[in-house]
């Protein structure tokens, strides 16, 4: 039988609560690079569309599809 004395609970709380945070921390990192690949992956669809039915030249896509790339 566990007896708690003092400090050993607060030690258990304190630990816990790091894991809650760091379990925050990393569910809010993942949704925001599910979001900027997503978007950035939309730009690309809209450029290759836009180049397929010839609103922008060869030249003009090869440079925006660069500068979405460095996003």
């Amino acid at each position: 039988m566990f007896v708690f004395r003092g400090s050993g609970l607060l030690i258990f709380l304190e630990m816990g609560i790091k894991i809650l945070v760091l379990i925050a921390l990393i569910v809010i990192l993942i949704k925001f690079l599910k979001n900027y690949t997503t978007s950035t992956n939309k730009a690309l669809g809209l450029l290759d569309e836009k180049f397929a039915n010839g609103e922008i030249t060869e030249e003009e896509y090869i440079k925006r599809k660069v500068i979405l790339k460095r996003k």
